[in-house]
């Protein structure tokens, strides 16, 4: 079930606020007001709260604010440290630190100007395409509250999707903040590396976490990269507010199969990217079907391994980076099958499939230098339901089909390219299915100005969920 707007209605989206802001027509601490009320009303169903902090944000408003996004009413997800604010990274193990500092991400937010009211939920240490744990409990997706709003950013995605606030901060690191957009119909940009501020020493493929948004409206997710993204000239050039979509036609590959068995995604998801492909044609564009540029099955098993490998590894930095040890015995039943085959990834075997994913990652590289944009499902299963990627499943037993469901966003990561996610229709169950665009490194403007004009066509922001309190 799906609600669509009557005609010459509109919801209000970050950029509308910013011009009721410039215009006198409302001020910072009743859109700040309005949205506590909106996460009051709603938060009892979704769960999308890791931490609130109303009061932090009623004073932010009362005060002055300067930036681009000044006195915008937002959600920072529960793993970017903010000074003296709880950042439990999702985890019970977590859930006593306090950070004494910013991150530079979170420092480039506060010059942008938005005001967070609350910490999003997420999965334990950001390591699930769902927002379940045993921290919280699930968090629920609003077109359907049997359903996942997806992850890691699934819960400032699903306070979008059902009106709380406008745009909400998201981070990335094998495909986060597509994979909360695509569940919850917004649209998710995941940028370049080296591309926001904080984030300028990113130069290797080790580098996978972005930061970025997940927004209702293309507009706004344009305006939060370029509020947010570096102005040093030794990274990639700023680009300048994308407003306008694109004018002339692209070179797109399309592909469909799930990646690790190259099998077709699930009849909705086909259904859906066949239509944004004849949408494209229509447009003036040259769709192809394309075949993967590097051996699918062999990548999905060097991202196994090193994603076993990789958190295994990093679990011990973490807790020296944030001085509290992440105890195991704290943590939920797949992190700690996720660490056990970690640890039975050796040294010499977990370099191997780095050596050998630079390769992916060339291939992959040289086939966007042919073409425009890279074209694909964000996920290749209908949304799914609370418990199907849960914390109490052991990581052996849902690896293989998590690899397949969240499996078309991680190459970007890896490869550095930006990719946007859009919501480009529904399944036959009424749920938003979202499709995937990727593009050479530093194309951003590219994809906004693509998805502009997929937007135009088909107003994805006139569709709101079942569970909706925008309106209040």
């Amino acid at each position: 079930m799906r609600t669509t707007l009557s005609a010459g209605s509109a919801v209000p989206d970050m950029m509308d606020m910013r011009d009721a802001l410039a215009s006198g027509q409302t001020t910072p601490s009743a859109l700040v007001d309005q949205a506590i009320a909106r996460a009051e009303a709603v938060n009892p169903r979704l769960n999308f709260i890791a931490w609130p902090t109303f009061e932090r944000a009623r004073e932010q408003a009362a005060g002055a604010r300067s930036g681009p996004l000044a006195g915008i009413p937002t959600l920072i997800k529960d793993m970017l440290p903010e000074k003296g604010v709880p950042a439990s990274f999702g985890s019970a193990a977590l859930r006593d630190f306090i950070p004494p500092d910013d991150a530079p991400y979170a420092r480039a937010i506060t010059a942008a100007g938005p005001i967070s009211i609350a910490r999003s939920a997420m999965p334990e240490l950001g390591l699930n395409a769902v927002t379940e744990s045993p921290l919280l409990g699930p968090t629920r997706n609003p077109w359907n509250l049997d359903h996942t709003p997806g992850g890691s950013s699934g819960g400032g995605a699903a306070a979008v999707a059902a009106g709380v606030v406008p745009v909400a901060h998201a981070s990335d690191g094998l495909g986060s903040i597509r994979h909360g957009a695509a569940p919850c119909g917004l649209v998710g940009l995941k940028p370049s590396r080296g591309r926001n501020a904080g984030e300028e020493a990113f130069r290797s493929i080790a580098d996978l976490t972005v930061n970025g948004c997940v927004s209702r409206t293309v507009r706004d997710t344009a305006a939060w990269l370029e509020a947010t993204q570096t102005r040093d000239p030794a990274c990639l050039p700023p680009i300048p507010l994308v407003t306008a979509p694109v004018d002339h036609r692209l070179r797109i590959h399309a592909y469909s199969r799930v990646m690790r068995t190259g099998e077709l995604p699930d009849a909705s998801v086909q259904r859906v990217f066949g239509e944004a492909v004849a949408l494209l044609g229509r447009l003036g564009h040259r769709v192809t079907d394309a075949a993967l540029p590097f051996a699918g099955g062999a990548a999905m098993d060097l991202l196994g391994t090193i994603t076993e490998g990789m958190f295994c590894r990093r679990l011990g930095m973490l807790s020296q980076a944030i001085g509290i040890e992440v105890k195991v015995d704290e943590l939920e039943h797949r992190s700690v099958t996720l660490i056990a085959a970690g640890e039975a990834v050796s040294d010499e075997r977990f370099a191997a499939a780095w050596t050998a994913m630079e390769g992916v990652v060339a291939a992959y590289l040289d086939r966007l230098e042919e073409i425009d944009i890279w074209m694909t499902p964000t996920l290749s299963t209908e949304i799914p339901r609370i418990g199907v990627f849960g914390p109490d499943i052991a990581w052996g037993d849902q690896k293989d089909p998590l690899i397949d469901y969240a499996g078309y966003c991680w190459i970007d990561n890896f490869a550095g390219t930006p990719s946007i996610s859009l919501p480009m229709g529904f399944s036959d169950n009424g749920l938003p299915v979202g499709i995937q665009f990727a593009t050479r490194p530093g194309g951003e403007a590219l994809l906004l100005a693509l998805a502009y004009q997929l937007e135009a066509a088909i107003e994805w922001q006139r569709h709101v969920p079942p569970v909706w309190v925008g309106d209040l």
